[in-house]
């Protein structure tokens, strides 16, 4: 979320790392050593640990109010949104500090002010922009000639110069994460993997695998997979999300099976290894996605509005305005053995992807229509909490939200004020998608499925539809002719 704000309000990030950090903090706990030969006259003498030394448990907490209390004194108030990401105030626009235990991302128009002054106080390394930061690739396209981004070449260089045509900077991928992770499994397996152009076979069904148990040894190996596997979901590689997700579910009792598509998962990574999100804080045209408008939700829903914090709790807006685009699908009962579906979810911020969900429901439908409408308020609910989020960030909402769904039985449904449910037992979910329209925080949508982002996120899908789909969100080119 930060990355696409400073874009849009021009700031740039650099990168630091606190050197021995919980050193800095002053331990609460009663912790003492005998003192080795090595400390001459002291040796055999109590000493009482004062520093928060690492392996102590509470070493992180100290070291955590020590660098706190040196942000605020520069002026920085965490934000409601996340309390690990700070903010200040400078003229029309925030600047934003994020932590990470002793990590440190700093966007300003002049982010090495910031880190000047944490200089004052902690020994600092690996300052610049950030290239290789928690498990991913940062690759800033102001410096293409500089970088050393794994297998970039000089294709990817003419594409980074294209793309800053566009005002697209920054680019966060997990090639390296990918590489090494490939190369330490394929030695844990005892053999290369294969290559494949998907993730998934589109008639696969782990449920109903009944392939021979894992032994322990093998059993270890699923769980390293699945690990990794979920690791590269953190660090943007959402099309790979529903197949995790499927294979995830049964690292309790793993079979032959469920070793073997979870390979294939990391074949399909190791031969599509350059997928990579790019920070575009360009508007989405959402005037393409034409919305029927109708004057009677004030007479259905009188009271509608979206719930606004406590002034005392907002910041004034400043920056340019952001805007939310959710796509949104379902698979109903793909599940064979227990008929639950598959909801999938996809959230931008203007143009960049921040967050993607590949999950099976909680409750079993016996229609598209109650599976699709499910994954409906689901989205509500996480548009609101974005919405919230960018308002504890001090951004301000370009409209409502647009949400996109395949389903025109649901959107017909729930943007209509006057339409009936005639399935009662989804009253709540139904009314839930209906008050956040009437409230304006999201208009409801219906698109094609061939436009469907959040596709990949619910089923298994054939290699021509898949890459119809991945390609324009983590392996972009620029427009054509440009």
């Amino acid at each position: 979320m930060v990355f696409v704000l400073s874009a849009m309000n021009n700031l740039d990030v650099c990168a630091a790392d606190i050197s021995t950090a919980f050193l800095y903090g002053k331990t609460r706990e009663k912790v003492y050593v005998v003192a080795g030969p090595e400390f001459g006259e002291l040796a055999r003498r109590i000493m009482i640990i004062d520093k928060g030394l690492y392996g102590l448990k509470s070493s992180a907490a100290r070291f955590h109010e020590h660098l706190s209390a040196k942000l605020r004194s520069m002026g920085f108030r965490p934000s409601k949104a996340d309390h690990d990401l700070w903010l200040r105030s400078a003229g029309d626009h925030y600047e934003y500090v994020a932590t990470y235990v002793d990590d440190i991302l700093a966007f300003s128009q002049d982010p090495m002010c910031i880190i000047n002054e944490i200089k004052k106080d902690y020994m600092l390394k690996g300052v610049g922009i950030p290239e290789y930061y928690l498990g991913g690739n940062f690759h800033t396209t102001k410096d293409i000639d500089n970088t050393k981004e794994v297998g970039h070449d000089e294709k990817d260089k003419h594409l980074s110069y294209q793309w800053l045509k566009y005002n697209i900077e920054t680019t966060f991928s997990a090639q390296t994460y990918i590489h090494t992770s490939i190369e330490r499994l394929e030695r844990m397996i005892g053999k290369e993997f294969a290559l494949h152009n998907t993730p998934m076979s589109e008639a696969a069904h782990p449920e109903l695998d009944d392939s021979v148990l894992l032994i322990s040894e093998d059993h270890s190996k699923f769980h390293s997979l699945v690990g990794c596997a979920n690791c590269l979901l953190t660090l943007g590689r959402f099309d790979v999300a529903y197949a995790v997700n499927s294979l995830s579910r049964f690292s309790m009792q793993p079979r032959q099976g469920h070793l073997k598509a979870m390979i294939k998962v990391f074949g399909y990574l190791k031969k599509f290894y350059k997928g990579k999100i790019l920070i575009d804080p360009n508007y989405p045209d959402h005037a393409k996605f034409q919305t029927p408008e109708y004057d009677q939700w004030q007479e259905f829903y009188p009271d509608a509005q979206e719930l606004v914090p406590d002034k005392s709790e907002t910041l004034p807006f400043k920056g340019k305005p952001v805007r939310i685009t959710v796509y949104k699908d379902a698979d109903h009962a793909h599940d064979v053995l227990t008929r639950r579906s598959v909801s999938g979810i996809l959230l931008f911020i203007n143009n960049t992807p921040v967050k993607w969900i590949s999950k099976r429901q909680k409750t079993v439908e016996t229609s598209t229509y109650g599976s699709e409408l499910v994954a409906a308020k689901q989205a509500v609910e996480l548009v609101i909490e974005y919405w919230y989020a960018m308002r504890m960030l001090g951004a301000s909402l370009d409209g409502p939200a647009v949400m996109l769904g395949n389903n025109n039985s649901v959107v017909l449904n729930t943007t209509m004020p006057s339409s009936v449910l005639k399935k009662k037992h989804s009253t709540c979910t139904y009314l839930c998608v209906h008050e956040a329209i009437a409230a304006k925080i999201i208009k409801f949508t219906h698109i094609t499925s061939d436009m469907n982002y959040s596709d990949i996120l619910t089923k298994a899908l054939p290699a021509g539809s898949f890459h119809a789909l991945v390609k324009p969100l983590l392996f972009r080119n620029p427009p054509i002719g440009e």
